[in-house]
């Protein structure tokens, strides 16, 4: 449960794409929708767009695991842990190289995230709890300590803007809340709450999970745009707002959306791939199959585009082989919708356009520019 947190917490603070500040509405839009209408919003088609690299080709490319993070002027940068930072820039085939790979202080191994600053780079460095520091040459100039990440306490950068994603208690038992602050920079823990929820399934004492935790817990999505706007949902339901760092509501979208339903089947394939003869294992397997509700959580992911509009990514479940993803106008209309073969992970949105990572030729890993085409 501990990995599946921390995993999922690192993920959700460093997919987001680059938002820009579209112009906002003057009094706050609101919206619903229906199972019924998102099932009959209009099926996208999607072509391919540029090859930005392929595994073992001619230019170097991230093979498992890739996360990016938009810079400046188009920029983008993508990374995977004990593997180069890679800045690519847009009509440009070879990247650049930031840092170097390796234990030592100045140099990075596993990255959180990586950022554009008015100096240069930052690379937050979780082997060594450090801050790298690099120059507009992407020279390295220093380092300073950032706090311990834990699964508690996860820190990223959503473009230039450095936040802190947080899950304290609330009281004895009480539900665990989860909030998301924006900071000045990697070693401040306070920063301004943009987002604060409570996670109903968590309980908490003394920092430790007091009662079983379900199955396929639900976490919020968010993405934290460059005027300090935040776009989230609870992904329980398919809802969602945008709302400025000091909580004025631009827009919202309602809709008692769930996700598809559990089945015995889901959690009979899952218990069937544990070790067999591990006892201890089983029985808490199937404590928590006793706390999983009847649904998946309706959303699994959330990106905005420069012009505002967002890319969500619908329910994730094991026995399907792709994921239904939704278009949002930049007021919060659903517009479209796609599917994605389930292994393949969307980096970055950029309005038409998603960067992901997927099987590629000879079944080597790409990084690929994909065009949302309308039908």
């Amino acid at each position: 449960m501990r990995r599946f947190l921390i995993g999922a917490l690192l993920l959700g603070a460093c997919n987001n794409g680059k938002p820009a500040a579209p112009e906002q509405p003057a009094e706050p839009i609101t919206r619903t929708t229906t199972t019924a209408a998102l099932n009959a919003l209009p099926q996208q088609t999607i072509a391919n767009g540029r090859l930005v690299c392929l595994a073992q080709g001619g230019a170097p490319c991230h093979a498992t695991d890739a996360t990016a993070n938009w810079l400046r002027d188009g920029k983008y940068a993508t990374w995977e842990a004990h593997q180069p930072i890679l800045i690519w820039t847009p009509d440009k085939t070879d990247p650049e190289l930031l840092g170097e790979v390796g234990p030592e202080e100045n140099r990075h191994d596993v990255v959180l995230s990586v950022a554009a600053t008015p100096s240069g780079y930052v690379v937050l460095n979780l082997s060594s709890s450090h801050a790298l520091l690099y120059d507009q040459k992407g020279r390295y100039t220093s380092s300073l300590p950032m706090p311990q990440v834990s699964v508690s306490r996860a820190r990223g950068y959503s473009g230039s803007i450095a936040f802190l994603q947080v899950i304290h208690e609330t009281g004895r038992d009480s539900a665990a809340a989860f909030e998301v602050r924006e900071v000045d920079g990697p070693g401040d823990t306070v920063g301004t709450t943009v987002l604060k929820t409570t996670l109903p399934w968590l309980r908490l004492r003394d920092s430790r999970t007091s009662t079983p935790v379900p199955l396929f817990p639900t976490l919020p999505s968010y993405a934290i745009a460059d005027d300090s706007d935040i776009v989230w949902g609870n992904s329980a339901l398919f809802n969602f707002e945008r709302q400025s760092a000091k909580g004025v509501l631009r827009w919202r979208l309602t809709g008692n959306v769930p996700g598809p339903a559990i089945t015995p089947a889901e959690i009979a394939a899952l218990r069937a791939k544990l070790p067999p003869g591990d006892a201890a294992r089983r029985k808490s397997f199937d404590s928590s199959a006793a706390h999983t509700g009847k649904f998946f959580p309706a959303t699994s992911g959330l990106y905005v585009g420069p012009d505002g509009r967002v890319l969500v990514a619908g329910a994730l479940v094991p026995s399907h082989d792709s994921v239904d993803y939704f278009l949002l106008g930049n007021t919060g209309e659903p517009t479209g919708r796609f599917a994605l073969p389930v292994r393949t992970r969307p980096l970055l949105f950029a309005g038409d356009s998603v960067l992901v990572q997927r099987a590629g030729a000879n079944t080597n890993q790409e990084l690929r520019w994909l065009v949302i085409k309308k039908p």
